[in-house]
């Protein structure tokens, strides 16, 4: 039996997560896909657009089997956290065969051996690195820059097969996916996974792209796919309806049916100025995301606050970036430390959020052979989980409540706490 699993978000599911879920099929003749993916705030450091459930419920309606919760202390961790979450959520299921994953260049063996130089990090990247980082340089920069110093070095030659220039390297790690996609390969590697590496490349507009097709469905084209922010863009400012064209039918249908709000870090300003204002040097400096450094920077900058977003772009500096910050106020409303990431550092459970009724046989073999407890509802916690556990599971009980209360501000109180919301069964 081929299963192929997925790392994703689905903030939300449109047109180029159908294409990939249907091209990994395809490319592994896989008999199921089960989805590991984030729960009600996202890894760019901000809420869902749309609760948990009713993203699972897109993902079971086009294509996916079963929907896994990603816990969110990785799933708003920065890309190596996120993708290790993930890796290790979906290699403990012990039935998932392939890992698919997009990326913005076909070349597996490249990207295998760059993930390897980082894991192994040999003295002479680890020097280029800690010079960048002295220099004020954010990490994802300097690893960027002492990777392309080290590459073009005669030391790159135990990695790579073939030479690569500084700008080869820069345009590789200027990308969110090739990102990720190094993370995962290095998870793969430091878990001894069995799982097959399957990377597609990303069809249609950038990830970072806004731009939205008003195309028909019937017309639209792999190169056009719309991305996920620019539907959350074009919601977000109210300029016009969602096209069709953006979204499978299903998906489509559950947008517009959606019964509540629609969430963006913005509605979460208040809890956000509340807690700059009341939290000490030493707590801030403690927040996931944080640093001593960036600690005295908010309580000196914290009286310009005017919303989440704002205050992100006034912060924001070459060695603080926007997705950093977004990260470090996500943490602080869901008060995730760094010792949580000492301590609590893969997932240990697997918590069902939906599943088809067809992927009965599925289930059966996740339960004869997972090595974490299942979990499909808080109430099964007590009997199942560790003290360990319970704590992780704890911060995915309250992500969902500052989640309800987000959009309590908006007037909405329906939303079901996690006990007593259903899994989806489709």
């Amino acid at each position: 039996m081929n299963i192929v699993g997925i790392i994703t978000e689905y903030n939300p599911f449109h047109r180029g997560h159908e294409y990939q879920i249907s091209r990994l099929k395809e490319l592994c003749h896989a008999d199921y896909v089960i989805i590991a993916m984030s729960g009600n705030f996202v890894q760019r450091g901000a809420p869902a657009l749309m609760d948990k459930y009713s993203r699972a419920r897109m993902a079971l309606s086009c294509g996916a089997d079963l929907v896994l919760e990603l816990p969110a202390l990785f799933a708003t961790a920065s890309a190596e956290y996120f993708a290790r979450g993930g890796v290790s959520l979906l290699n403990n299921t012990k039935i998932v065969t392939h890992l698919g994953f997009g990326v913005e260049m076909n070349n597996l063996s490249l990207l295998s051996s760059i993930s390897a130089l980082l894991l192994e990090e040999p003295d002479p990247y680890r020097e280029y690195l800690q010079k960048e980082l002295k220099m004020g340089a954010s990490f994802p920069s300097a690893r960027s820059l002492a990777l392309q110093n080290y590459i073009i070095s005669a030391e790159s030659t135990n990695y790579l097969s073939s030479p690569l220039t500084a700008s080869e390297i820069k345009e590789i790690l200027a990308s969110p996916n090739n990102i990720l996609a190094l993370e995962y390969l290095q998870a793969l590697t430091a878990f001894h996974s069995t799982m097959i590496p399957l990377p597609i490349p990303r069809q249609g507009r950038g990830y970072h792209d806004t731009t939205v097709t008003q195309d028909s469905p019937d017309v639209a084209v792999t190169q056009d796919f719309c991305s996920a922010s620019a539907i959350r863009s074009c919601i977000k400012n109210n300029t016009l309806p969602v096209p069709e064209a953006a979204m499978p039918e299903a998906s489509y249908s559950i947008l517009n049916n959606y019964p509540h709000p629609f969430l963006f870090e913005d509605d979460f300003s208040p809890l956000l100025h509340y807690e700059l204002i009341t939290d000490a040097e030493d707590c801030l400096a403690a927040w996931g995301d944080s640093s001593p450094e960036l600690a005295r920077r908010l309580i000196a900058e914290r009286e310009h606050f005017t919303d989440w977003s704002s205050f992100c772009l006034h912060m924001k500096t070459k060695n603080f970036t926007y997705a950093r910050l977004s990260r470090l106020f996500t943490h602080m409303l869901l008060h995730i430390q760094q010792e949580d990431y000492r301590e609590l550092t893969a997932p240990s459970y697997l918590r069902i959020l939906g599943f088809r009724k067809s992927a009965a046989p599925l289930l059966s073999n996740l339960k004869s052979n997972s090595s974490l407890p299942i979990i499909t509802s808080p109430a099964d916690a007590k009997r199942l989980l560790s003290p360990r556990a319970k704590q992780l599971l704890a911060l995915d009980l309250r992500a969902t409540e500052l989640y309800r209360l987000g959009l309590a501000a908006k007037g909405d109180c329906t939303l079901k706490n996690d006990y007593r919301q259903q899994i989806i069964r489709l």
